[in-house]
């Protein structure tokens, strides 16, 4: 049986389903929040400890709802999802937990469909909130699925003893993947990082500022200047480290998100990460690499990275950009790159930064943009939109 109703669909009931719903709400438009796990915010309840954001709690709360000093300038993961939390019981947000979308579709009456599996739904509208982390991508690398010993995406590290007194490669070197290799350090046998193109690393605080108050000094500049005072006083490398391994990516190559702080380079250092060239084959007790080595290990987690969710359930043909989408400046940053990150492109003819889908009225999208001023505070902007074009929508009728 098909249920209709009036209700915006919102899928996910992460940071951008609840904003989304937050936005709704103030104008009056009832939602419904589809969660698939037993909670809001559940990804940021169940991230390893030691994470912390990479942007500063100034741009990253979520709307109204500033970040206690207690937090400090970059919060950890777990003070972000009682920052949700919090923000959610102020606000009164409330979802449908452990539920699972199958099939989203827009039939011939212009309505979408939902399929779940606690019944289905007919909806003048739906908010695409799933994001980038429920959908691991595992490497492509030969013999991966023969490997004897613990295989771990990111996704499912929760914590440092899943890997006690193992032998750990980490492959992938993105902030993931540096986080997770520091952490693991701490209680593993040993812990080895696979580098592949070469990595980037800025420090934390160049200047001794983080990079936002930079941003907020060179807003108040003359455009024409905002842009090149931000880069200088922020794209501040830290100190080669060829010697131990760490090598910066060939010039023109496009490597993983840049690492902030020295932690890989202490604790490479110290001796408590060895640094490794990319991987070319598997087999059931160790993995080969490109310079010959074939070396035994216990655990191998790959930090290689998340696709939209949206790919498994949304049953429609979409449009999306060939072209490689490269940020400009966080001075004239944009809400989000058309169709990159294997998001589909959003129909800019009614907005300049829409999030409806190009040929799919009523079919929307927050969570896209990862650049900026940071995915955080993008999610309010972005959610905002939505839910001014979607009020447009439902008032002309469906």
């Amino acid at each position: 049986m098909t249920q209709t109703t009036n209700d915006v669909i919102i899928l996910g009931g992460g940071p951008a389903g609840i904003v989304s719903a937050y936005e709704l709400q103030k104008r009056g438009i009832p939602y419904r929040i589809l969660e698939q796990k037993d909670g809001l915010g559940a990804t940021w309840r169940d991230l390893y400890p030691t994470l912390r954001l990479n942007t500063t709690r100034f741009y990253s709360h979520l709307p109204g709802k500033r970040f206690p000093l207690s937090a400090g300038i970059f919060p950890t993961g777990k003070e972000y999802y009682q920052h949700l939390i919090e923000f959610a019981a102020e606000h009164h947000i409330t979802a449908q937990f452990n539920t699972t979308v199958s099939h989203v579709s827009q039939h011939d009456d212009r309505w979408w469909h939902v399929q779940t599996d606690q019944g289905n739904i007919r909806t003048p509208a739906v908010i695409v909130a799933t994001g980038l982390h429920s959908r691991p991508i595992w490497p492509k690398i030969p013999g991966l699925n023969t490997f004897g010993g613990t295989l771990l995406h990111a996704h499912d590290f929760r914590d440092p003893s899943q890997v006690a007194g193992q032998r750990v490669l980490v492959i992938g070197s993105g902030p993931s993947g540096v986080d997770i290799a520091v952490a693991a350090g701490e209680v593993a046998q040993s812990v080895s990082i696979a580098i592949r193109s070469g990595i980037t690393m800025y420090r934390r605080y160049p200047y001794g500022l983080p990079a936002h108050m930079w941003l907020m000094i060179a807003l108040q500049l003359p455009a024409r200047w905002c842009s090149n005072f931000y880069k200088r006083m922020t794209k501040v490398e830290l100190p080669a480290a060829d010697a131990y391994g760490l090598h910066k990516p060939p010039p023109g190559t496009e490597a993983v998100t840049a690492y902030l702080g020295p932690e890989l380079i202490d604790a490479v250092k110290a001796g408590h990460i060895h640094p490794l060239p990319g991987p070319i084959r598997v087999y059931p007790q160790g993995v080969e690499f490109a310079d010959g080595r074939c070396l035994e290990f216990d655990a191998l987690i790959c930090a290689t990275g998340y696709e939209p969710a949206l790919h498994s359930y949304l049953d429609v043909p979409l449009q999306y950009d060939s072209l490689f989408w490269k940020p400009q400046s966080a001075c004239e940053w944009q809400i989000g790159p058309n169709g990159q990150r294997g998001f589909p492109l959003l129909d800019r003819m009614q907005h300049p930064n829409g999030r409806q889908v190009v040929g799919y009225p009523g079919l929307y999208v927050v969570g896209v943009f990862y650049k900026g001023k940071g995915a955080l505070y993008n999610i309010n902007v972005e959610a905002e939109i939505a839910a001014e074009q979607i009020a447009a929508y439902v008032k002309a009728g469906v």
